[in-house]
């Protein structure tokens, strides 16, 4: 459950929310409570179910251990980020970094050529974004629930405490592999599909809706360069399909465990009372 690109979804979907396609639909899926168990197996043994579909619960404990496993994600503490971003076709695109704590807390920062900087951030509590589109605002409802979510450490890893109810299914790729995918409800707002290359058990593909000021905006990402950097392995490259609109997001360079302010994570102007 890897995203690369959460700011910028907000800005495109200025653009993209008209002409958008309707988001696709879910697989027959095996259910499981979010909170349940893994299965105690080694990952990759788990048995699939009758339907065909393993637990949701062996699925991301696989593909957790592919990218490093918990103790190595929990070995670290920030992660910072700097990326290039290109539109495909538009002749735009620009550069941004990420600030990530292990706490949930999180700050983009992405300046475009011909539109200017976009930030969005949390403290952990309060989600936040600037843009030159939208101003200052302080995210609420399923914003705020989706931008806790990306906000996360990793996804996968937290995915019980993240999400209301997870369920699986089977599919095949963009290149016609077999995926194991992870049907994830949030506690607010609409589904999220991670689905992951049944041999390696990296992500290879997600899918889902975007809420925006414009409306919900359906979204399909494809991630692929896998690195390992302080012992976890990370794409490098995300490609993200938001209406007719393309983005691909290069990570240029990752580092583990740098000094951070938490000044960065808080928002520029006072939150509300009632925040």
């Amino acid at each position: 459950m890897t995203r690369l690109l959460p700011a910028l979804l907000l800005v495109v979907s200025a653009v993209a929310c008209a002409s958008s396609p309707p988001p696709p639909a879910a697989s027959a899926a095996t259910t499981a409570p979010a909170g349940a168990a893994a299965p105690a197996t080694a990952p990759g043994t788990a048995p699939a179910p009758a339907g065909g579909a393993r637990p949701p619960q062996a699925i991301l404990a696989d593909a957790v251990a592919a990218t490093g496993g918990a103790a190595a994600w929990n070995a670290h503490k920030t992660a910072r980020f700097q990326m290039d971003t290109v539109f495909q076709g538009m002749g735009m695109g620009g550069t941004g970094e990420r600030y990530l704590t292990r706490a949930g807390k999180t700050l983009v920062i992405t300046t475009l050529t011909g539109l200017g900087t976009v930030r969005e951030g949390g403290n952990g509590k309060v989600f936040w974004s600037q843009d030159p589109l939208q101003g200052f605002r302080f995210l609420d409802g399923v914003e705020a629930e989706q931008a806790r979510i990306e906000a996360s450490w990793n996804a996968d890893l937290d995915a019980a405490t993240l999400f209301a109810k997870l369920a699986s299914a089977n599919e095949a790729g963009p290149d016609g592999a077999p995926l194991e995918c992870v049907i994830a409800t949030p506690k607010l707002g609409p589904d999220l599909k991670s689905c992951y290359d049944a041999k390696t058990h990296l992500e290879v593909l997600q899918t889902g809706v975007r809420a925006t000021p414009q409306g919900d905006v359906p979204f399909r990402a494809v991630t692929r360069d896998w690195r390992t950097v302080g012992g976890v392995k990370v794409p490098f490259e995300a490609e993200t399909q938001v209406g007719p609109i393309t983005l691909v997001v290069h990570i240029k360079s990752l580092v583990f465990d740098e000094a951070m302010d938490d000044k960065i994570f808080e928002p520029p102007v006072p939150a509300p009372a009632a925040q």
